[in-house]
């Protein structure tokens, strides 16, 4: 089934409010031009030919969200977990309803097409070359970027000061903010894959799945710009034991086909358009397969957008924020970003947190050299926000038996061979986030990733995925990607129905735990292999935490059981009894050590604090509410 919006077509202005912009005499410059205008050699474009744009405004009260987000993060808060709506959003954190409005009928009075968004943060428009040079007084050209020819403008973008104060950056350039990160094995021949069952056991997911814990209840989105094959998934699922389900399509705009040759392959022609329609199928195909193939009862949005994956995205934290778990399969190197990705995904990310949403984000496939080329070390651009968790690569060993199937986890080091490597690295834009503590996490302060890892390798031993009813070997960290958001869904089910919102509030948490504390053993310690790559030098695997695989790669089991966990049950039977309080008390006092109650410890900060007994003394009144139990 699949559900289409389309642009929204022109109306008639306010008129208490366009008269102000209207009778805007000066112009004022916001943003810049993409880098890639400053770098390549420029062409003549055709100035009837039609572009999409969009322009984004600041929000109200940022210093609010960022601790609005910290205290729904924040188990002894009043606010911990209450997400909001979308419109709840709008209404606290979204722009003026009047500046939204008049930068909307500006544009329509411009002669653009605009579709406005819930959030009142962007406003997406369509229009003709000529247009967005006469509006925004600026020259628009072609510019070689890679493989493509893109059109762009070669100065930042003018609007009235009216309004200029309100817009953050115009976007007008028709650049792919971000690649699909797919490996593909092309050796052909036999080889010995991971299908989910595989995944399960080395994994540690059987417990769950046996327990009932499916998924159900839980709606994981996968962000695309590719339509696919339902039969490929439907076969994938019959074939490797998963049970049956159809994913959920959304069109945001038109439908760009399967492999997007209405969408972002059609500038391209020969090689380039086959291969560019290869990499979008495939990509959306794998994490529609796999994120569904390790939650199978969890429902599988699919947004696709003709136009770019902010869209995508858009698209989902407006209009579905009942999907808690979101991947993105994409990446764009920070180094030759310019910032621009992240002052475009940021207010998103932000939104979808403040809503209980769950982000995962590939690391990259070309190790600290995210770019690339060469050139130094970088990271992906949309990983770096401290509202995603970022997923690295590793090789696994899972233990095959004679007859191909894994028998467990028997060890993991970081993926780097002729298949790609693992991202990770220090942002050199975006600061280090308060829950970024565990030891090895680099006093650098910058945001670092990965968060956490999983297999990624092509080769050793690779993943499947059924493409054209066909069985491909396949890696990357855009499969990693969409088996986390999987992942979180099975958690989420047990202990976090409404959702986990920022995740790496919990999961460094847990990792705090285990490599500080010794109390805990829910991830794989990855301590072997590097991620250097084209000759830059990356970093090493060591114990706990690392820019390599992170915090490591999960024992399900293990994590969902710390995730369930009732503070103040130190012997985990469900109740929390007057004693433990007093082992709690005796903690605080320095008296009684923290592992004989590691649980009362809530934010893994190695003290127990006032709030947190208070918060056990409820448990012990009220009892024990876990999602096992409801």
């Amino acid at each position: 089934m699949y559900v289409q919006r389309r642009w929204i077509a022109a109306i008639g202005f306010v008129a208490a409010i366009a008269p102000t912009i209207a009778a805007a005499q000066s112009l004022q410059r916001v943003g810049s031009a993409p880098p890639f205008a400053r770098r390549s050699e420029s062409l003549d474009v055709d100035p009837a030919t039609t572009i999409d744009m969009t322009l984004q405004l600041h929000g109200r009260d940022e210093g609010g969200l960022d601790r609005l987000l910290l205290a729904q993060s924040t188990p002894s808060s009043s606010e911990y977990r209450h997400w909001l709506e979308p419109q709840e959003f709008a209404a606290r954190f979204g722009a003026n309803d009047q500046t939204y409005e008049a930068v909307v009928d500006w544009l329509r009075t411009a002669g653009f097409s605009a579709r406005p968004w819930r959030n009142r943060l962007r406003v997406d428009f369509r229009g003709s070359v000529e247009q967005a040079a006469r509006v925004f007084q600026v020259t628009m050209r072609r510019y070689r970027h890679g493989a493509r020819q893109v059109i762009a403008n070669q100065e930042p973008p003018a609007v009235p000061q009216g309004i200029a104060d309100a817009v953050a950056t115009v976007r007008l350039h028709n650049a792919p903010l971000a690649q699909p990160l797919i490996r593909i094995n092309t050796t052909g021949g036999s080889t010995t894959l991971l299908a989910p069952n595989d995944v399960f056991a080395a994994y540690h997911l059987r417990p769950l799945l046996d327990a009932g814990f499916d998924g159900s209840g839980q709606s994981v989105a996968v962000v695309a710009r590719s339509d696919f094959s339902e039969s490929d998934m439907a076969l994938f699922r019959q074939r490797f034991g998963v049970a049956a389900g159809a994913p959920v399509k959304v069109f945001p705009g038109s439908n760009p086909g399967i492999g997007a040759p209405n969408g972002v392959c059609r500038s391209l022609s020969g090689s380039q358009r086959q291969t560019c329609i290869q990499q979008e199928k495939i990509e959306a195909l794998i994490d529609v397969e796999w994120s569904g193939g390790v939650a199978p009862g969890a429902s599988v949005l699919v947004d696709i957008s003709d136009t770019d994956i902010d869209v995508s995205l858009a698209d989902i934290v407006n209009h579905h924020p009942e999907a808690k778990q979101i991947s993105i399969s994409f990446g764009t190197c920070e180094r030759l970003d310019g910032g621009e990705s992240l002052r475009l995904f940021a207010p998103l990310f932000s939104q979808a947190a403040a809503q209980g949403q769950t982000i995962f984000i590939a690391s990259g496939d070309n190790g600290a050299d995210d770019c690339g080329d060469g050139r130094g070390a970088s990271v992906n651009a949309l990983g770096t926000d401290p509202n995603v968790t970022s997923v690295g690569g590793t090789i696994l060993d899972p233990g095959f038996d004679a007859a191909g199937n894994a028998s467990a986890w028997v060890s993991e080091r970081t993926w780097n061979d002729r298949s790609g490597a693992g991202g990770g690295g220090a942002s050199k834009v975006v600061s280090k986030p308060s829950y970024q503590q565990a030891p090895g996490v680099p006093q650098d302060g910058s945001r670092d990733q990965p968060d956490v890892a999983l297999a990624a390798s092509a080769y050793s031993p690779g993943y499947v995925a059924i493409v054209d009813g066909a069985s491909f070997a396949i890696g990357g960290t855009s499969v990693a990607t969409p088996i986390w958001s999987g992942f979180a869904a099975l958690l989420a089910e047990r202990s976090a129905p409404l959702g986990f919102g920022v995740f790496n509030s919990v999961l460094y948490g847990v990792g705090r735990k285990q490599y500080a504390f010794g109390v805990a053993s829910a991830f794989h310690d990855v301590v072997q292999g590097n991620i250097s790559a084209n000759g830059v030098v990356g970093p090493a695997a060591t114990t706990g935490y690392d820019l390599a695989t992170g915090l490591g790669t999960p024992d399900i089991a293990a994590l969902s059981e710390l995730l369930a966990a009732c503070p103040g049950d130190c012997n985990d039977d469900q109740q929390v009894t007057v004693d433990e309080i007093i082992t709690g008390v005796n903690i605080t006092l320095g008296e009684t050590p923290l592992a004989s109650c590691a649980v009362l410890d809530t934010n893994a900060d190695g003290v127990v604090t006032v709030d947190e007994l208070v918060a056990a003394t409820g448990h012990a009144l009220l009892g024990c509410l876990t999602a096992m139990q409801n």
